[in-house]
């Protein structure tokens, strides 16, 4: 999913932080400053429990916080909060498309000049280290490479 969908999961603005309260115009200013969390439980309070006289206030509040008043497709739900559900990142996803495209034509490099057994005798020798699985077998013979899943991690998490 990208942020325009979540904004609309959650019934926020477009413009605003799917995690946190900060306010649209402030978004990217300050990183050190620490904002409340977002709690769709106190927003639908709010908009509910709330005196005729004070209907403008409220809306005024949660606009301010880029909530949109509405039914939330997430309230109601024990225990579930919109902000920890699992956002896959596109960035990685560019990457693991990029790591694929250069494997392919890393491999094809030796194959066009004849030389595939020396690059499977350097990719059997690669050494270990954090972050990195030493392959057991030569390039070659790895039957379904997995690019979905590296063993490298391309991305620091």
């Amino acid at each position: 999913m990208d942020h325009a969908e979540h904004a609309a999961l959650q019934g926020i603005g477009s413009k605003s932080c799917p995690k946190c309260e900060v306010p649209c115009e402030e978004l990217g200013e300050d990183p050190r400053r620490i904002y409340e969390t977002r709690d769709q439980m106190r927003y639908r309070e709010k908009a509910l429990r709330h005196e005729p006289e004070e209907a403008a206030g409220i809306a005024q509040y949660l606009q301010r916080l880029g909530v949109k008043i509405g039914h939330n497709v997430f309230i109601g739900l024990d225990r579930v909060s919109p902000t920890d559900l699992h956002k896959p990142d596109f960035l990685q996803n560019i990457y693991l498309g990029l790591f694929k495209h250069m494997m392919k034509w890393v491999e094809g490099f030796p194959k066009k000049h004849k030389r595939q057994q020396a690059f499977d005798d350097v990719w059997k020798e690669i050494s270990p280290y954090p972050g990195f699985s030493v392959a057991k077998k030569a390039n070659r013979e790895i039957t379904q490479p997995n690019y979905a899943q590296p063993s490298i991690s391309i991305i620091p998490t």
